[in-house]
C-alpha cells in the first residue's frame, strides 16, 4: 500500500507534470486562428489593407481617430469604428456573459449592470467596480478590431485621459486577436503612479519609468511611438509633451503577428475606477 506521504508527493508531481504539458502545448500550438501568413492581400494603400481569408474579404485600417462627440453611445459602433465593448465584472464573469450583455445593450434591449461606458459631454466615461474573489481583473473598455499593424511598421497613438477615481493597471492595449490570449503591447500604470509599457506575451518584456507621476483629477495627454519588431523594437512615450520612455525591447509577439485590435478605457483593473477619455488617434504616420 502506498503511504499517505507518498500519495501526497505523487499528487504534487502529477500536478506539476500536467502544468508542464499544458505550457508545452501552448508554446507549440502557435496561432489558433490566423496570422499575416494566412491572409491574402488583395489591395493596399495609405489608408487600409484589403485582405481575403477563408473565402471572406474585408478591410483592415491603418488610421483610426475618434473624439466621442456623438452623444449616442450606440452610434459609436460600426465598420471602421468601434467593434465591441467588454464589461468584465462580478455581474458578467465569463466571456459568454459579457458578450451577451454588450450585444443586448447595443440592440437597446438591456442596460448596464455594474461596469459601464457612458457618453458624457463629448467624451467617454468608463466605470468599473473591483473584481470579485477569484477574478484576475475587471474591465470596462472599447475595442476596434479592424486595424493593420505588422512587423516593420511604425505605430503612433495619442489620447487624452482623466483619472477621476481609482487607478487601472492598463488603459490602452494593442492586441493580436488571431493568436491565443490576444497578446500584444500595452500601456500600464505601475504601482498606480507611473506610466509604463509591457508586452503581454511570454516573459512579458517591460519598460518602467519614475520620471513623471501620472496625474490624477486632471486631463493629461499620452503619445506613443512604437517600431514593431519581434526581437528589438523601439518604444517612445510622451506624457504631456515630456518624453518619459525611450528605449528598445520586443514589441511584437512573433514575426508574423498582426496587431489588429485597439482597446481603450479600463482595460484591466484590480480596484474600482472611473476613467474619462477623449481624442483617440492611432496611425502609421507621425502624430
Amino acid at each position: 500500500m502506498m503511504s499517505h506521504r507518498k500519495k501526497i508527493w505523487f499528487g504534487v508531481l502529477a500536478a506539476l507534470l500536467a502544468v508542464l504539458v499544458a505550457i508545452s502545448a501552448y508554446v507549440l500550438a502557435g496561432p489558433t486562428d490566423y496570422t499575416v501568413d494566412d491572409l491574402t492581400i488583395l489591395d493596399e494603400n495609405a489608408n487600409y489593407v484589403e485582405i481575403a481569408y477563408q473565402g471572406k474579404t474585408g478591410k483592415l485600417y491603418k488610421h483610426f481617430a475618434f473624439n466621442f462627440d456623438n452623444p449616442n453611445l450606440l452610434e459609436w459602433f460600426g465598420d471602421a469604428s468601434w467593434s465591441a465593448m467588454t464589461l468584465l465584472s462580478p455581474a458578467t464573469k465569463t466571456v459568454t456573459e459579457y458578450i451577451a450583455l454588450q450585444k443586448s445593450i447595443r440592440k437597446g434591449e438591456a442596460d448596464f449592470i455594474d461596469n459601464r461606458i457612458d457618453a458624457v459631454d463629448g467624451m467617454a466615461r468608463f466605470t468599473s467596480v473591483a473584481p470579485a474573489k477569484r477574478m484576475v481583473t475587471a474591465k470596462a473598455m472599447l475595442q476596434n478590431d479592424q486595424l493593420w499593424f505588422v512587423k516593420g511598421d511604425d505605430l503612433w497613438f495619442r489620447g487624452r485621459f482623466f483619472l477621476q477615481s481609482g487607478v487601472p493597471f492598463t488603459i490602452v492595449d494593442f492586441q493580436e486577436r488571431g493568436r491565443t490570449h490576444s497578446p500584444g503591447p500595452r500601456i500600464t500604470i505601475w504601482d498606480g503612479t507611473h506610466i509604463g509599457m509591457e508586452l503581454k506575451y511570454f516573459g512579458k518584456p517591460t519598460m518602467r519609468q519614475k520620471v513623471a507621476k501620472v496625474p490624477k483629477g486632471r486631463w493629461f495627454e499620452l503619445k506613443l511611438h512604437m517600431m514593431l519588431d519581434d526581437k528589438e523594437g523601439l518604444i517612445r512615450v510622451w506624457q504631456d509633451g515630456e518624453l518619459i520612455i525611450d528605449g528598445s525591447m520586443q514589441t511584437l509577439p512573433q514575426a508574423n503577428s498582426l496587431l489588429n485590435s485597439l482597446e481603450v478605457g479600463i482595460t484591466a483593473t484590480d480596484q474600482a475606477a472611473v476613467l474619462l477619455l477623449d481624442d483617440i488617434v492611432i496611425s502609421h504616420q507621425p502624430l
